[in-house]
């Protein structure tokens, strides 16, 4: 299935106009997910709209929410989702930490009451398109093992940067915190294949190569061990901690598709950096072209053609999506299927 990028995004505003969202809002969360396709991460793109519209209708989310600042000063502000779609706020909290960036040099927004928002690469990119260092984290329901625990403790919670370049519009960088994504998991577990035994531990805490009984049993293994465990702290004081909201230790973080009918109740914060206020020799792009090229032109290793920069491989794959259109899988055609019965509408593919 194969969908130009236009067309894919008018189609999932209309889909979310239908399901009682503002259009503005619309707008904005079928921009995070149709371009999260045009960057192949299929997982968090329009896969997920037609449970984001069964959550809604369980009154798991709030589809008709109004963000609203609760609280403001000159360099951070922290905004109430109210328990509404994740990315509209995201954007908010974006748009608004670069705003008190321009004026003090760093701005530190955070959102609480918030539902899956997709891709957190895009709101790094939001900073790094106006020029700005971007940072943006959130905190998840606990699926993941600490070093000690029994099975799930803490969440897998994703980490984004991003920064303007010149040869590729922007480097970023966009992980979970975990070894794996859970869904690579899942995968093996329908294909009846066995895993690295550093993927997950079963459910009395232990490393296993059997995928079988997850995620019901057992929690993902965070990434380089303690390091991983500890960087998954971070994001909980900087997002849920920081803000008043739950946090995914609390017991008040609910999976947001396994429990369609509770709120998410997650926290993300976002960061920007007005490195213009910093240093005054070059503008901050060039500076990092200077570095991209130092990385590309390092000896190449044996067998290797070249060297790339976070987010370059995608930023290929984006130009392609725009030019061809989106490729989606299978899963994503299904979604779109549901949607366009459920609300009446036509998707127009590329032939």
């Amino acid at each position: 299935m194969k969908v130009h990028l236009d067309e894919l995004k008018r189609f999932c505003t209309a889909a979310l106009e239908k399901a009682g969202m503002n259009p503005e809002y619309a707008a904005i969360t079928a921009d995070v997910l149709s371009e999260t396709d045009a960057f192949g991460v299929h997982s968090h793109g329009v896969r997920n709209l037609y449970t984001y519209t069964r959550k809604a209708a369980a009154d798991g989310l709030d589809i008709q929410a109004e963000p609203e600042v609760v609280k403001s000063g000159l360099a951070f502000a922290v905004i109430d989702a109210k328990h509404g779609m994740g990315m509209a706020p995201s954007v908010q909290a974006m748009e608004l930490a670069c705003q008190k960036a321009e004026q003090t040099g760093i701005g530190i927004v955070t959102v609480k009451n918030s539902t899956h928002f997709g891709a957190n690469g895009y709101y790094a990119n939001v900073a790094a398109k106006k020029g700005m260092i971007g940072l943006a984290i959130s905190n998840v329901n606990p699926n993941m093992n600490a070093p000690g625990a029994k099975a799930n403790a803490i969440g897998n919670s994703p980490f984004a940067f991003a920064c303007p370049a010149k040869t590729i519009p922007t480097v970023f960088l966009d992980i979970a915190l975990s070894t794996v994504a859970g869904m690579k998991v899942i995968q093996a577990r329908e294909s009846g294949q066995k895993i690295p035994t550093n993927w997950i531990v079963d459910k009395d805490g232990l490393p296993t190569d059997d995928p079988s009984r997850f995620p019901q049993e057992g929690a993902l293994l965070p990434m380089a061990a303690h390091k991983g465990y500890g960087l998954a702290v971070m994001v909980e004081v900087l997002t849920g901690v920081l803000c008043g909201g739950a946090t995914s230790m609390s017991g008040g973080v609910f999976d947001w598709i396994a429990s369609l009918d509770k709120p998410n109740n997650i926290s993300h914060t976002f960061i920007a950096v007005n490195a213009a206020l910093f240093c005054d020799e070059s503008d901050l792009a060039e500076r990092v072209e200077t570095m991209s090229q130092e990385l590309r032109d390092l000896p190449l290793a044996k067998g290797s053609d070249r060297i790339y920069l976070p987010g370059e491989i995608e930023w290929a794959r984006f130009a392609k999506a725009e030019k061809e259109g989106v490729e989606l899988p299978p899963d994503a055609q299904h979604s779109l299927e549901k949607l366009a019965e459920t609300y009446n509408l036509t998707l127009t593919l590329v032939e």
